[in-house]
This record gives C-alpha cells, structure tokens and sequence, in this order.
C-alpha cells in the first residue's frame, strides 16, 4: 500500500526540521591516549577568536558546568586557575608541553582542556536569528604535556518551525550548551 500525502506530512516536516541546522565535527584521539587514566582535570580560561571578545569567557563557563554535570572528572575550581594564570603571567594561547606539565604539577590535575572560540554569534535571515558557533577544544595530559583529545564543531542555522514562522529558534546559550555536550560526548566513545 503507497502512503497518502496526508500519512508522509509529518516524515517531511522531521525530514525539513533536521536540514535546518548543520553541524560540523572534527575529532582527534591520540593513538596511544588512555583517557581512563585522566581523574582530574582543570579547564584554563578559553581564547576569543570572535568578533565578541568576552564569547570565551562565556563559553568557558558553559563548558565548565557541562563538564561538572558529566560527573566523570574531579575539576579544579575555575578561581584556582585564573589565579595560577594571573600570577604566573602564561599566555593560554601559546602554552609549550612544559608550560601545561608546570600547570599540571601547580594545580594537582592529570588533564588541562583549554578552548578557542573561533565563531560566536547570530546571523540574520528575515525576522529570524539563528546562532553561528564554532568551538574548538583539546584535553592535554600533564604528565607529557601531549593533546590526547581534540575536537572542533560548528553549529549554525535554524529548525523549520523558526525559519517558517519566525518563533521557536534556539537561544545562543542554548545552542552552546548544545554544542559543548556534543563535544565532550566524543570524549566518552
């Protein structure tokens, strides 16, 4: 029996919802990585790359209560890195093996996950918005100061019911925390 336009309607509009929004992921692992062996973590203050120069900060944060909620790493207190960072004048962005061994050491942790914020914002299609964010985040093990686990992915565009009828779109924050559980469910696999 073929299915009447009535009965494939609602199969459309699931098929039209998903096209909306497009999300791109890059993954690394390192080949002789053991990401059991990584208890404790601290998360360093992550690198704006975008136009809005406090998206990583805001990120950051987000990042860090989804990491919290995971409940798989005891993390540092953000306070306890910043000072570290603070007072021993290290830029994030250019940090050497040694440099995230000696944080490491200082902060008592086995894994650092520092960020970049490459995209952060919205984008404008007729009285709808929807967000644009790429995020890019790596967990360094201490010991040797190596990425074991990197990852990169865009989310951007909107659902069907946001672009049709100009309501239901997804909130910037939303769509980062979104993105930040998507990343760090990798790590997990």
């Amino acid at each position: 029996m073929i299915p009447s336009r009535r009965q494939l309607l609602p199969f459309a509009i699931l098929l039209l919802t998903a096209c909306g929004i497009s999300n791109h992921q890059t993954r690394f692992v390192h080949a002789n990585a053991d990401l059991g062996a990584i208890k404790t973590v601290a998360v360093l203050p992550f690198d704006s790359l975008a136009q809005d120069r406090t998206s990583g900060d805001k990120v950051q944060k987000i990042f860090y209560l989804e990491l919290l909620a995971m409940d798989v790493f005891q993390v540092s207190e953000p306070g306890q890195v910043t000072k570290l960072v603070r007072s021993s004048g290290i830029s994030t962005d250019a940090l050497s093996p040694a440099d995230y061994q000696k944080i490491g050491k200082e902060l008592g942790v086995d894994g650092i996950f520092a960020g970049s914020v490459v995209d952060y914002g919205e984008s404008h299609s007729g009285s709808t918005s929807a967000p644009e964010i790429t995020i890019q985040v790596r967990l360094v093990e201490t010991h040797s100061g190596t990425t074991i686990w990197s990852v990169g992915q865009t989310r951007s565009g909107t659902g069907l019911s946001a672009r049709l009828f100009g309501v239901g779109g997804e909130s910037l924050t939303e769509a980062t925390r979104r993105l930040v559980r998507r990343e760090l469910g990798t790590l997990l696999k």
